[in-house]
């Protein structure tokens, strides 16, 4: 069997088994690898890349640089990461009798059914619902926060046979610990990090900031609006000469807004060390600007992303409910990863007030700068007004607001890249109810019933919806509305229970649940240290994602 047929997630060995060129990198034996002859040598068959990994390479090369969902060899990552027993990894919150007992059957007459719906989903004009309260920027944030906490470049969309995700390695670090910013800091990763300037504690390191392409005027205009707009000068992330991002995580420039929010987390951690070393700090500069900023960044996911995502209420009872022991062992849900924090595809707005320069722009240009040169560095006129996503409390003509939840995605990602009409978004929502169905994840209905939450009849499930998706539905005997995908399910849910303003109890619960489960086994975070906000806010005593772009100094004066 060639690699490229071997089903599920490619496994260690297999990993480094058909790359000849890191055998000697890692240390592997070739005679002990599998797949290898006596001499270290691939079967020819086995030395050949995954089908998905291929195309990833293609993805993001520079003129595409789409990272987001890309996958790649273990091969290319520290073997201690991989290997080592206390690897992070996938896995699941319901009991496998749950899943087994409800889960979709893996056919051919399934994944049909399920790329029916994923089409129906991404079509072209069928957004009806008005935009919800939540303020567009969170849409980036849950995106930013995602890539802090998941990535699977291992698992597979075609396998034949069911994948089970205990045995899918999670290349990021399950905690809200900014690695994406920080990587393995200064000592390490030197390239993400600016020396202290001379007469500064030798410990004041500060992310490097890239500069902009002169474009004129750009950015946020502050108190004084359009009047109070420069051209800046360095609001971009740093970059090399081949302008790839010199970030934590390059999915993390895959669209303008989420780049510029990459680019506000830097400015908040060098605003800090500013400020000690203003303040004459004895200690570790590096460590304690850290650690402030780490700690209020938690402090803002759980006291104004998420009541925004869950609602209040859900987040209140898994602060009360949940209780793990510190530094316990966690394997990342899939009902988390994979279906209910997948919401935000369905807050992507059509088109955005970016700044006073860029006004009503549609979203293929969010994603044009990353794939055209030309616009690379951000130009100074594309910076992003933060303003105009956060509530900062200054005034923009356009406050641009995220649609609501609900299982229709918005039809301006099907021109990503401003050439017309492509089949992406019905691609990725297929893919997104293919990756549940080869994971074996449990129905919607079943996933409710065994964690406590009321199940959607079939009426509520379909109440509202066009009639050629109930068709779909319908089809095979109503299979998809006695087992409805937990992605498409949390989705309807939110719409039907909240109206789309956050997710619904279920989605609300995988969601709030995982996050606390996540902050009470860090022994560091603020669930466990007694923290409490000391940065500059609005509140005294709260700290917001608002206040965060506030004390990054990006959003002007």
């Amino acid at each position: 069997m060639s690699t490229e047929t071997i089903p599920g997630a490619e496994s260690p060995e297999d990993a480094f088994a058909a790359q000849p060129f890191l055998r000697d990198q890692l240390g592997v034996n070739g005679s002990h690898a599998r797949g290898l002859d006596a001499a270290g040598n691939g079967d020819g068959e086995r030395s050949r890349l995954p089908v998905d990994i291929r195309a990833s390479l293609e993805a993001v090369r520079p003129g595409h640089g789409r990272f987001h969902g890309a996958k790649f060899s273990l091969g290319y990552f520290p073997a201690h990461e991989v290997f080592s027993s206390a690897a992070d990894k996938f896995g699941y919150m319901t009991k496998s009798r749950v899943r087994k007992a409800s889960r979709l059957p893996l056919d051919d007459s399934t994944r049909a059914l399920l790329a029916q719906l994923g089409d129906l989903m991404a079509d072209s004009g069928r957004e009806t619902a008005d935009d919800s309260a939540t303020p567009a920027g969170f849409t980036y944030v849950g995106q930013f926060v995602d890539h802090d906490i998941t990535l699977d470049v291992s698992s597979a969309l075609d396998s034949s046979a069911l994948v089970d995700a205990t045995v899918i390695n999670n290349m990021r670090s399950p905690m809200l610990d900014l690695d994406s910013v920080y990587g393995r800091g200064p000592a390490v990763d030197t390239f993400l990090y600016r020396s202290p300037a001379e007469g500064e504690p030798a410990s004041a390191f500060r992310l490097l900031l890239g500069v902009n392409t002169p474009s004129g005027p750009g950015g946020p205009g502050g108190s004084a609006g359009e009047a109070g707009v420069v051209t800046p000068t360095a609001s971009d992330v740093p970059r090399t000469s081949a302008l790839t991002a010199i970030i934590g995580d390059p999915r993390n420039n895959e669209n303008l807004i989420v780049s510029q929010f990459h680019f506000a987390m830097l400015r908040f951690h060098n605003a800090i060390v500013d400020s000690l070393v203003a303040s004459g700090f004895t200690g570790d500069v590096f460590v304690e600007a850290k650690r402030q900023a780490t700690l209020h960044y938690q402090w803002a996911v759980v006291n104004d992303f998420l009541p925004r995502i869950c609602g209040q209420a859900a987040v209140d009872a898994a602060l009360a409910s949940v209780s793990v022991a510190v530094g316990s062992r966690f394997e990342m849900p899939v009902e988390f990863s994979v279906a209910a924090y997948r919401f935000g595809h369905s807050m992507i707005r059509d088109q955005y007030w970016l700044n006073f320069a860029l006004r009503n722009r549609p979203m293929s240009d969010v994603f044009l700068f990353v794939h055209d040169p030309d616009h690379l560095p951000v130009r100074s006129n594309w910076v992003v007004d933060f303003n105009a996503f956060f509530e900062t409390g200054f005034t923009v003509p356009i406050f641009n607001n995220a649609r609501k939840i609900d299982s229709v995605l918005a039809s301006a990602l099907e021109n990503l890249d401003g050439q017309g009409p492509n089949p992406m978004m019905k691609i990725l929502a297929t893919r997104n109810l293919l990756r549940g169905l080869v994971l074996g994840l449990p129905s919607g209905q079943a996933t409710a019933a065994a964690l406590g939450v009321p199940v959607l009849t079939t009426a509520q499930l379909t109440d509202g919806l066009p009639a050629d998706e109930v068709a779909v539905l319908q089809q095979q005997g109503g299979l998809l509305l006695a087992k409805t995908p937990l992605w498409y399910y949390v989705l309807r849910e939110a719409m039907v229970t909240t109206g789309g303003e956050h997710l619904g109890p279920l989605g609300a619960k995988i969601v709030a649940d995982t996050f606390v489960t996540m902050l009470r086994r860090d022994a560091l975070s603020m669930l466990n240290v007694g923290f409490a906000p000391t940065l500059p806010s609005a509140v005294a005593g709260d700290f917001t994602f608002a206040d965060l772009v506030r004390v990054a100094k990006v959003i002007g004066e």
